[in-house]
């Protein structure tokens, strides 16, 4: 049977990328009301999705975007030095709690929804959606330049490009 961690509301979550452009790894990190902690480690592509999919969302449900007034930002929180929960997603849903406005996220090891293994659930309200998928943009975009012939990834120094290379027909 699979192991299910129920996080519930979330009092921050955020993404992030770690290592250098063309070697990352992408994580989300969560943090709920009870001081409980995740780390979901997921490829570049589900991220990027997620973050497109919190777009569509907030924009099919309407959202405006308003600004906290300075004095009711929340401190940033302090996680803890070691994550209660760390899974690497294999699976990401998205659903939503039109109620409470919340955007719920689940999360299988698997894909494969006959043995998901470890599952992930938690949700936020539809601000902290705004801001994540900013936060998203900003992460994916962070990467390695685009080739503007090719459209493919450039490593410091330089590609092969398809385009540029001879092998392309005028």
């Amino acid at each position: 049977m699979a192991d299910a961690q129920e996080m519930g509301p979330l009092r921050h979550i955020s993404a992030e990328a770690i290592g250098q452009p063309g070697q990352r790894r992408f994580r989300l990190c969560a943090l709920n009301g009870d001081g409980d902690s995740a780390s979901l480690w997921i490829e570049k592509e589900q991220l990027s999705a997620l973050g497109e999919a919190v777009e569509n969302v907030l924009r099919d449900e309407g959202y405006q975007y308003q600004r906290l007034p300075l004095d009711d930002l929340e401190p940033d929180p302090a996680f803890p030095l070691s994550v209660q929960t760390e899974l690497r997603a294999g699976q990401i849903s998205l659903g939503i709690n039109r109620e409470r406005q919340r955007i719920v996220v689940i999360s299988a090891e698997s894909a494969d929804p006959d043995q998901p293994g470890t599952t992930l659930s938690f949700e936020f309200d539809y601000r902290r959606g705004y801001e994540l998928r900013r936060q998203i943009a900003q992460v994916v975009a962070a990467g390695r330049p685009a080739c503007p012939l090719c459209t493919a990834p450039m490593d410091p120094d330089g590609h092969v490009c398809v385009r540029g290379n001879g092998h392309h027909p005028d």
